[in-house]
């Protein structure tokens, strides 16, 4: 026997296939219905999503589709204006906008964790560069002495090896100062003189003045060798040519270049801390007054100052007003300079 229960469900026997009433076409009919209903639903359920699904189920659903799409990156992708291209489906479902900006976020952050490392390589580099400068235009008093140590202590053990300590004064070890250079006639220029340098500028060069570019005070050590040495010091201090305000007075480079290029104060040494940036713009300027051209001028200040060379320097030499240094040069007869 078959029946319906309260609930519209089939119950019966399993060995009952008879329909003995008249109420069997009735029961089948209901069952057949009731089939129907399921297998109608589930096929709606399968191509058409209810109205509480989210547009990105669409999207599962036609997975095939979308990577077709992908493949072939053609129109197939323009936006219609129908709400159905996926940035309309990213801004529609709130959802899945929050999701999609979190992944952006772990890309910007790495882009931006970049740019903030390159940002502050740039300025440690910015500061490096600056307290080297300072470390080129500033006297140290501690480290020309162990420069100077480390020099004579060698000079000292190189006599022991070769046992020639008996030295006249013809064959005697002198050493010159850094970034030593002959310029023109009895104008020499380098680095700061340290005690080891002081035989070379007595001895061989046999100067008669120093003109220091520094502002720093003297050494007392280098005070005394002059002194001892009858060399005239003069001391025209100056700060080097330094972004973004620091510049060297061009009177004050005039008054350094008169007393440079008076033949009584030579044989004359330039030195500043280095010999390279203040030097430079000195030598620099002498060159002019030879006629040199810029090209050669600034081949010469790259040499001497590298690898630190300063490109406001070279524009300070290029932009030196040099006619009162010609007038006074020429009143006395100094010009031309001769080799």
């Amino acid at each position: 026997m078959i029946h319906t229960n309260n609930n519209g469900s089939l119950n019966g026997d399993d060995d009952n296939n008879v329909i003995n009433n008249d109420e069997g076409d009735i029961i089948v009919s209901r069952k057949n219905a009731h089939i129907n209903n399921i297998r109608n639903k589930n096929n709606n359920e399968r191509n058409c999503p209810s109205p509480c699904s989210s547009k990105i189920d669409e999207l599962i659903l036609n997975e095939t589709d979308i990577i077709r799409m992908i493949k072939e990156e053609g129109p197939v992708l323009t936006d219609y204006g129908d709400g159905s291209d996926i940035h309309h489906i990213i801004s529609d479902d709130r959802i899945l906008e929050g999701e999609f900006n979190e992944v952006l976020k772990q890309f910007r952050k790495g882009s931006d964790i970049l740019n903030l490392r390159d940002n502050e390589t740039t300025i440690e580099r910015g500061i490096n560069d600056l307290e080297d400068e300072d470390e080129d235009d500033v006297y140290d008093s501690k480290e020309h002495h162990a420069k100077s140590k480390e020099i004579l202590s060698y000079s000292t053990k190189h006599t022991v090896d070769t046992g020639n300590s008996v030295e006249t004064e013809e064959n005697e070890e002198v050493i010159p100062p850094e970034n030593f250079s002959h310029v023109i006639g009895e104008i020499y220029r380098s680095s700061f003189p340290r005690i080891e340098n002081f035989p070379f500028l007595k001895k061989r060069l046999k100067l008669k003045s120093i003109i220091v570019l520094i502002p720093e005070e003297y050494p007392q050590e280098n005070f005394d060798f002059l002194e001892e040495s009858n060399i005239k010091l003069f001391q025209v201090g100056m700060s080097g040519n330094k972004e973004p305000f620091v510049n060297i007075p061009s009177d004050l480079l005039t008054n350094a270049l008169e007393i440079v290029l008076n033949p009584a104060n030579q044989p004359i040494l330039i030195h500043c801390n280095r010999g390279k940036h203040r030097t430079g713009c000195l030598v620099g300027c002498i060159r002019k007054l030879q006629n040199w051209s810029l090209t050669m001028i600034f081949d010469e200040y790259r040499r001497f100052a590298f690898p630190k060379a300063r490109a406001l320097d070279q524009q300070f030499i290029e932009m030196y007003d040099d006619k009162e240094i010609k007038r006074i040069a020429n009143r006395n007869n100094w010009l031309p300079l001769q080799w």
